[in-house]
């Protein structure tokens, strides 16, 4: 069973957003914690102002402050500056022959190739198969994710080749309890 696709720079940062902020790993920290450290820099910068006299001591508590608020911007812009830095090489990551993602069942594994690279996945490192309205993520234990869309696949049909690893996915009957 096998099917290629090319993905688009649109699927990616649909795909990347979504991980980004509801993977998993320090949702509360990626979701919040930008503003959260902007806000504490800002009040810092306030209350420094203010309540500390002492111009030596109050310049380098405001510059502080100033870099509290900076890398909490930082943080909060990094997944879009990611993306930037992807649509400025969409041409070639999209674009080019190399761009065209194949997945294939053979066997035991799940062979991933796109352009030069090639990986062969065990089935058993598949974690789970999620189903989404536009696309089917394939997560594994090492906290990677394989896309499959559902629609413009160049060769193979996304809902057989979903079954098809899913049936190989699924305990076999009779093996539990054994």
């Amino acid at each position: 069973m096998k099917v290629s696709y090319r993905p688009t720079f649109d699927e990616f940062a649909d795909n990347y957003l979504s991980t980004y902020y509801s993977g998993g790993v320090r949702v509360l920290q990626r979701a919040a914690g930008g503003p959260a450290l902007i806000i504490v820099g800002a009040l810092s910068m306030v209350w420094f102002s203010r309540e500390v006299e002492f111009w030596l001591l109050q310049v380098p508590l405001l510059l502080l402050g100033l870099l509290v608020a900076l890398y909490g911007l930082y943080l909060t812009l990094r997944p879009l500056l990611n993306l930037l830095l992807v649509w400025l090489r969409r041409k070639q990551l999209f674009e080019s022959q190399d761009a065209i993602t194949t997945l294939e069942l053979k066997g035991g594994f799940l062979h991933v190739t796109q352009g030069k690279e090639q990986v062969k996945l065990p089935l058993d490192q598949i974690q789970s198969v999620q189903h989404r309205s536009t696309s089917t993520w394939i997560l594994t234990h090492s906290d990677n994710l394989i896309y499959l869309p559902r629609e413009g696949l160049i060769s193979g049909k996304h809902d057989s080749f979903v079954q098809s690893l899913e049936k190989k996915l699924a305990p076999k009957e009779g093996s539990e309890g054994e």
